[in-house]
């Protein structure tokens, strides 16, 4: 019995040291995607009050690409107010210098152009290297924005026509996993 008693101490050490490997290379894994996306998302949400013929809507999430590339690490709110016949548009955006992340906010006013009680759809709003154009979509509680190619031209980069969805923060990262 004394015999194989340190063989049998020498296996569990091993497996330990095994699992422990395991662990750590999980560990590590986790924490490169967290360097990547350092600030978690937060969930989507759409309110319409009241909700038949709603006279303010606000949602919040986080825009992805339906195709093309993926947006920047941001979370976005969008307030429209019928008394007004404005959705303002708030961005949290984290920009990467280096290995730094920077956060800028952006603010975004959109003139409606027409709501009624199935959707909201906003003017195209021009900016310095795209324009802009929302799309609340009432019945099924989503946001798009269309975004084409900026009319100035100047040093931006040729920006590809898509579309953005509003959608759950965990769907960001679920995308940039997707992409590697």
């Amino acid at each position: 019995m004394r015999i194989w008693f340190p063989s049998v101490i020498r296996v569990v050490e091993i497996v330990v040291v095994f699992v422990l490997a395991a662990i750590l290379l999980w560990t590590y894994r986790e924490l490169s995607l967290l360097r990547k996306i350092p600030v978690a998302l937060p969930n989507y949400e759409f309110d319409a009050q009241p909700r038949s013929n709603p006279e303010r809507v606000t949602t919040r999430g986080t825009w992805i690409a339906q195709q093309g590339p993926p947006e920047a690490l941001q979370t976005t709110t969008i307030e429209c107010r019928k008394d007004t016949m404005q959705c303002i548009e708030s961005a949290a955006v984290v920009v990467f210098v280096g290995d730094k992340g920077v956060m800028e906010s952006v603010h975004t006013t959109f003139d409606v152009e027409a709501w009624d009680d199935k959707s909201i759809t906003t003017k195209q709003v021009q900016g310095p290297c795209a324009d802009r154009k929302l799309t609340l979509n009432l019945a099924e509680k989503r946001a798009t924005s269309r975004v084409s190619a900026g009319r100035e031209g100047g040093k931006c980069t040729a920006t590809p026509e898509r579309t953005l969805e509003l959608v759950a923060g965990y769907k960001f990262r679920e995308e940039l996993q997707k992409s590697k």
